[in-house]
């Protein structure tokens, strides 16, 4: 990375994205276990995806917000900010006692993920339009080496801490957080050049998503996106009941696995998607990606118990990290390219919004499928997945129209 400013940003991503891959084995089982002992309108398999959806619809109310404000004060104050929430939500985390002190938690670290839409943002300040797409693996990247490194961290912290689990879990946490304002705070500069004048309230988070979704190209793209998160995080949602219920792993099993999908995600988004852009296109990574989200999916849950359960997860990550790969760039680039730099900020923060809208739907879904028989969530998924492909190829058309793959420049590379 050329760029000090990439780096530091990579560096601000990864570590509030490990603090996030921290609590992925150990939260959807503690909240069906804290909602077991609670007097709840709903049983404890719902109540998990209403836990794990709650975070995901405060990004759906606010991204948006924080994404314009950022167009209007800066990136650098909204990254700020947005990592001070991250810290007192840990902290809540980790203090939970009941199931409404989970509830709670979650939705306060739902408003620190608004760094997200700003990290975008400021990746499009800095980077040409022909290589946002490669720039914007670089978030990929930091999801993926968050997952390598947190879920076991995660896992082991809560098996070491004994009845403290939760607390070493929760803290530990937070102290990264910490450690993520100090970084941005001393080496992440402002990126932002020409500020907005325009104000947004909540009800223009509704108002935006009305209007771009009616946009030729954009619309069909939050569409296929909306799609492809709803049913990407009907796995994320449902697996960790899944792997303890149906193959009795511990929370340091489940870690180990979604450490396995980080590994796997860093590698394809981190060092892969440079090639894809320039030898496949981002056309072609759109369509590529949605049949091996479909196969990943559908066979999560095959296995019974023994050594055929890893070989088929393994397969399964494989699949699951070259789809996700290749959609998550390809999207945020096309959507980039189609907005004007001024709105930059506004557009990213709406697709974020629609991505934490269908995060929100997909866990809630997900255990409300696996109420009823515990292989729907992947069945379902993996058939929506089937229909993004479909107006993936409608949209495709279009594309190879109005918005061709560039052709690289070997001088330049």
């Amino acid at each position: 990375m050329k760029d000090k400013r990439i780096l530091t940003l990579f560096l601000t991503i990864f570590i509030d994205l490990l603090g996030f891959g921290v609590v992925i084995p150990i939260l959807p089982n503690l909240a069906k276990s804290l909602a077991s002992g609670s007097a709840l309108p709903f049983n404890p398999d719902v109540a998990v995806g209403v836990v794990v959806g709650s975070f995901s619809i405060i990004q759906f109310l606010f991204a948006p917000i924080f994404g314009s404000l950022s167009d209007r004060i800066g990136r650098r104050p909204i990254l700020l900010f947005s990592i001070l929430f991250n810290i007192v939500g840990y902290i809540l985390f980790g203090l939970s006692s009941s199931f409404v002190f989970l509830l709670l938690a979650r939705v306060v670290s739902g408003f620190g993920s608004a760094n997200i839409a700003a990290a975008q943002a400021y990746i499009a300040d800095i980077t040409p339009p022909q290589d946002r797409a490669k720039r914007m693996g670089i978030i990929g990247a930091a999801f993926g080496l968050g997952f390598v490194f947190g879920p076991p961290i995660g896992g082991w912290l809560y098996h070491a801490g004994g009845e403290n689990g939760l607390r070493w879990v929760g803290f530990f946490t937070a102290a990264l957080c910490g450690l993520n304002f100090i970084l941005a705070w001393f080496m992440l500069p402002e990126s932002l050049e020409s500020k907005s004048v325009h104000k947004r309230k909540v009800s223009d988070t509704f108002k935006g998503l009305v209007t771009v979704w009616r946009l030729d190209v954009i619309g069909e793209l939050f569409l296929i996106n909306f799609i492809y998160i709803a049913a990407f995080s009907m796995m994320y949602g449902s697996s960790s009941v899944l792997w303890k219920e149906k193959y009795l792993l511990t929370p340091a099993g489940i870690g180990n696995i979604f450490g396995f999908i980080g590994i796997c995600g860093a590698i394809v988004q981190g060092g892969l998607i440079g090639v894809f852009t320039k030898r496949v296109g981002v056309r072609r990574m759109l369509l590529w990606g949605c049949p091996a989200i479909a196969m990943g999916l559908m066979i999560i849950p095959l296995p019974e118990v023994g050594n055929t359960f890893y070989v088929v997860q393994a397969i399964s990550i494989v699949l699951l990290s070259l789809g996700n790969g290749m959609m998550m760039p390809a999207i945020n680039s096309l959507v980039s390219r189609n907005t004007p730099p001024q709105s930059q900020g506004r557009m990213l923060g709406l697709l974020q919004s629609t991505s934490s809208l269908a995060r929100a739907f997909g866990p809630f879904i997900a255990m409300v499928l696996y109420h009823q028989f515990v292989s729907l969530p992947y069945l379902v998924g993996g058939g929506l997945m089937l229909v993004a492909f479909f107006f993936s190829l409608l949209l495709s058309k279009k594309l190879r129209v109005s918005d061709p793959d560039p052709v690289p420049n070997p001088s330049k590379e």
